[in-house]
């Protein structure tokens, strides 16, 4: 059974709102999203908790759909969907605990962990994975 494709204008489509959206969350980066969900609220850690977590998954859920516009490869989104596990469940969580219990939730970081957060929230994973699906496209392509 073949699985249909895309025409090229949608593909350029997904491609284009995920880009766009990208954009639209890092110039937004600094929002505060926790009281547009929550009006009543809290404070403290649970603002940054929640705030950062909302990034990462709105960014890598648009670099999965840019994965998906850009290969159209149901094996290339499946492991975008694992990264984007192994940061959500185990990178994400060791990263609030160090950033928390070492310098609070200010948006100011140490050199190092300035760089643990960009890796994280940013959508860095996913760009390096698009790499590597590239570089692996090409050489598989070029072997034959």
């Amino acid at each position: 059974m073949t699985e249909k494709k895309l025409s090229r204008p949608s593909r350029l489509s997904l491609g284009i709102i995920s880009l766009t959206g990208l954009a639209l969350v890092y110039v937004f980066q600094q929002s505060n999203y926790f009281h547009f969900f929550f009006p009543e609220g809290a404070g403290g850690n649970s603002v940054f908790i929640f705030n950062k977590t909302l990034r990462l998954l709105v960014n890598d859920l648009l670099c999965v759909i840019l994965i998906f516009a850009l290969f159209e490869n149901r094996k290339y989104v499946q492991m975008a969907f694992l990264i984007l596990l192994i940061e959500l469940l185990v990178i994400l969580p060791l990263y609030f605990l160090i950033k928390l219990s070492m310098e609070g939730a200010t948006e100011i970081s140490s050199p190092l962990l300035s760089q643990i957060h960009r890796l994280i929230v940013n959508p860095m994973l996913m760009l390096i994975l698009i790499a590597g699906f590239y570089y692996q496209k090409f050489f598989s392509t070029k072997g034959q």
